[in-house]
């Protein structure tokens, strides 16, 4: 496994043990900076050298189906994570950025599907969808925060 193969799946490894949303890089002219979403605020999580950013982001694109060669657009794409608990399916996205390109890393568990009486709050929602779902016509709409259960 390469450098930056080890070096990501250490900082993946950090960001589930944390229980982060998303990983976000942000390179300046000698270093970038990690941060790790956790519980919607933004915290530090290390410094690395613009060297190695450079390496792991092309990595990151490459593994992820993006075109390593360009810098000017931004792009997205996707990847798998395991834990020794987890599967995560990872959605990276590009984006120019001075003479760099930062790096956002969302991290989305793929835990089991929760059964339809526990997406409810109260049993009057659960008979409505019920007979919601009994209908031979129409569409159900839900909607909720990028990443949520419901």
């Amino acid at each position: 496994m390469n450098a930056a193969a080890v070096f990501s799946n250490k900082l993946l490894l950090s960001a589930a043990q944390a229980t982060a949303s998303d990983i976000h890089f942000f390179p300046s002219s000698e270093k970038a900076s990690i941060y790790f979403r956790i519980h919607g605020k933004r915290i530090f999580h290390r410094e690395i050298p613009m060297r190695l950013f450079e390496t792991l982001l092309s990595y990151y694109k490459f593994t992820s189906g993006m075109d390593i060669g360009e810098v000017r657009k931004p792009q997205n794409g996707t990847i798998q994570f395991e834990t020794k608990d987890c599967l995560y399916s990872l959605r990276l996205s590009t984006l120019p950025v001075y003479n760099s390109e930062s790096l956002a890393i969302r991290l989305l568990p793929q835990q089991a599907t929760p059964q339809l009486n526990q997406l409810f709050l109260f049993p009057g929602q659960l008979s409505k969808m019920k007979k919601w779902i009994s209908n031979r016509a129409g569409i159900i709409l839900l909607t909720g925060p990028t990443g949520s259960v419901i």
